[in-house]
């Protein structure tokens, strides 16, 4: 499959912000599938937080629940610091009323755990695909 890049030629920059290692390794798999970069890695959201202004990535994927906050409220956090970032949330939670105030945050997609990595791709892609970048 052809790699995704942005508008001016270069790779989208990720930041994986999961505290399970299996899912930021199966996570760093689905970006190399679809030719991006993970340029970070974060297992709370204090150090999603730190990471995200340090390394000003294009794409974040996100746990819902992490030890020390939840997606939404790292979600808000992040569109205030720049809202042209692209948030995908991954969960094992799927209620519809907290995807629905998560996309109401501002992000832009959800998948759901365990990851179906074909899946996976294919959001991944599609969001990329479809963002202005």
């Amino acid at each position: 499959m052809a790699e995704i890049l942005k508008k001016d030629g270069k790779k989208f920059r990720f930041l994986l912000v999961d505290d399970s290692r299996f899912a930021r390794i199966s996570l760093s798999k689905v970006v190399e599938q679809v030719g991006g970069e993970v340029v970070g890695e974060a297992t709370s959201g204090e150090e999603a937080l730190h990471r995200f202004e340090e390394l000003k990535p294009d794409v974040v994927t996100m746990d819902m629940s992490l030890p020390d906050t939840d997606g939404i409220t790292l979600v808000r956090r992040f569109m205030g610091i720049n809202p042209h970032t692209l948030i995908i949330l991954i969960s094992g939670i799927s209620h519809e009323e907290v995807i629905e105030e998560a996309l109401r945050a501002g992000a832009e997609h959800f998948i759901s755990k365990p990851l179906n990595l074909d899946k996976a791709v294919e959001i991944v892609r599609w969001v990329l695909e479809e963002s202005d970048q």
